[in-house]
């Protein structure tokens, strides 16, 4: 039996004051959970397209209520509690890549995803072994694998510049092989939204 492609999105549980806090330092706590909300709603959106099981990891808590992520097409999960965000990607992507053939881990934070993106990232790893998708900060707002690569994970610092390129060093080093996606913009400041937002 063939094994499913896995999208994983990390989310934030949506409670005011605790996301987007560049934004709400800025446009205030109102306007940045709008903006979330409005955030997650078009990824939601963009993953119902997608061929293969859709996990939602939640930062906190699964929400016993129903949410944006209806439970007949998302799996939910929680996190690791651990702070660090590569230690709980990690997690995520070694909790799931035993029953799946790949896993494919994006946030929240990219208004221009596409399905054509998700779709594509799953092709490109027929003869790759890792995916990125280069966002326009430095970092990357997707990545996609085969197996565990740990080295992706540990030991790295997170929200610089140079994430994207220190992760590309890393899997040369390892004598593996990637591809990139088009890059995009994330929205993490009201800068940011300026450029990017839509309403």
């Amino acid at each position: 039996m063939l094994k499913s492609n896995a999208l994983v999105i990390f989310v934030k549980n949506a409670r005011r004051g605790h996301v987007k806090t560049r934004l709400a330092s800025s446009l205030g706590e109102d306007k940045a959970l709008a903006i979330y909300l409005a955030l997650c709603e078009r990824v939601r959106n963009v993953c119902l397209g997608f061929f293969g099981k859709c996990y939602v990891y939640y930062s906190e808590y699964i929400p016993s209520e129903p949410d944006l992520w209806e439970d007949d097409f998302f799996i939910k999960r929680k996190q690791d509690p651990v702070i660090d965000l590569g230690l709980r990607m990690k997690a995520a992507c070694n909790e799931l890549l035993p029953v799946h053939s790949s896993v494919i881990l994006i946030g929240t934070d990219i208004p221009h995803l596409t399905t054509n993106i998700l779709e594509e990232s799953i092709l490109l790893l027929e003869n790759t072994d890792v995916v990125l998708g280069p966002s326009d900060d430095g970092g990357y707002y997707l990545i996609g694998m085969k197996k565990t690569n740990d080295y992706l994970f540990q030991n790295m610092t997170w929200s610089i510049d140079t994430v994207l390129s220190e992760s590309i060093q890393r899997i040369n080093m390892n004598n593996m092989t990637y591809n990139l996606l088009k890059t995009l913009s994330d929205i993490d400041t009201a800068d940011d939204w300026e450029k990017h937002g839509w309403f």
